[in-house]
């Protein structure tokens, strides 16, 4: 409140006056803007929020993506580790099919070419008479193995009489051969009428080597049982469909005459 002066003093005398004061740069009668208590601090808070509830997102999505890679990682390596156990089983058992199947077939040569001790011993060369077909498995017999440095064996199931064969000899033989694996016939001069087979010359003759090296030393009238390997018979490309490749082949030679 301020007092003026007054030019009537008798007018003015015992009045007062009130006078809005102004500042500079402030309009007259304009209420001073003012801010709400507290208003700063909520919005700090708010922003606080904001970024802790981002912080919370990313963490969750990096957390996320290491489950996902360590269970891709788990997934690959249970796979792999299946893998080569399989791989590996798969081996043990063709390992162990293949050493049976060895075992089998060393068995089954073995008995084909002499047959287990206590073994009664076959008579179909006990007859005088020739057979009309040769026998279908190897007949058993007994004997005495010679082996020869290349691997070819034989037994003598009887000794002929006479001169022996030897190199350059003419040999006239009947024959039964059989696979050493199966024990099972694939050829024999009894199957076609007891056909003799001439060997000329022998060492040279126009058969397989195992003939050429195993009929030397018979006599006429001997019967010798071969056990022929397969490089001495026919080889890797054996003579299909009837013989495989690099078959042992077993034979019963019977030798009619030498000459």
């Amino acid at each position: 409140m301020v007092t003026s002066p007054c030019n009537n003093s008798k007018k003015c005398k015992g009045e007062i006056f009130y006078m809005t004061q102004t500042e500079k740069g402030q309009k007259k009668n304009t209420p001073q803007k003012q801010s709400r208590p507290g208003q700063r601090q909520q919005e700090r808070l708010m922003r606080l929020e904001r970024r802790r509830r981002r912080r919370l997102i990313w963490t969750s999505i990096l957390v996320a993506l290491v489950i996902i890679a360590i269970t891709g990682v788990s997934i690959w390596q249970y796979q792999r580790i299946t893998t080569q156990q399989n791989a590996a089983r798969a081996v043990q058992a063709t390992s162990t099919a293949i050493a049976a199947a060895a075992a089998a077939a060393t068995a089954t040569t073995r008995d084909c070419f002499v047959s287990p001790a206590g073994t009664k011993p076959g008579n179909i060369y006990s007859s005088v008479a020739t057979p009309s077909a040769g026998p279908a498995t190897a007949p058993h017999i007994t004997g005495t193995i010679v082996t020869l440095q290349d691997g070819l064996k034989y037994v003598d199931i009887k000794t002929g009489t006479g001169p022996a064969a030897r190199k350059g000899s003419t040999v006239t033989v009947e024959y039964t051969g059989w696979l050493a694996s199966t024990c099972k016939k694939f050829d024999s001069s009894y199957d076609h009428g007891g056909q003799a087979f001439p060997v000329t010359p022998l060492g040279q003759a126009q058969i397989i080597p195992g003939w050429n090296e195993g009929l030397v030393g018979m006599k006429a009238g001997g019967i010798r049982r071969l056990l022929i390997p397969g490089s001495l018979g026919y080889g890797a490309q054996g003579s299909p469909p009837v013989i495989p490749p690099n078959a042992v082949l077993i034979f019963d030679v019977t030798a009619l005459s030498v000459k």
